[in-house]
């Protein structure tokens, strides 16, 4: 979706948007001038504002966005690591 419309279904304005992106609260995919943003980039505008209703200033943002990125990342190795453990049994290698 593009910007008008992200700004709209995250209840944000679209200079409060422009700054979360300069900030790099959110990262569009770029094509030309023009950025899209995915169901992922809405989420996280939603628990970007939840975080700002709860008081939480701007300084405190990223950790939490760095945090919850983090936590996201070793879910998927955590998975990654499960699915070869598993193919392995599965082929009757080591357990």
């Amino acid at each position: 979706m593009q910007s008008r419309e992200f700004a709209v279904q995250a209840r944000i304005d679209t200079e409060e948007l422009y700054k979360w992106v300069a900030a790099g609260w959110l990262s569009p995919r770029q094509h030309g001038a023009r950025q899209d943003y995915s169901e992922v980039d809405l989420a996280r505008a939603h628990l970007i504002r939840d975080l700002q209703d709860l008081g939480l200033n701007d300084e405190g943002i990223p950790v939490v966005l760095d945090l919850v990125d983090q936590l996201h990342g070793l879910r998927h190795m955590l998975r990654q690591l499960l699915a070869t453990v598993k193919a392995e049994h599965e082929e009757g290698g080591p357990t």
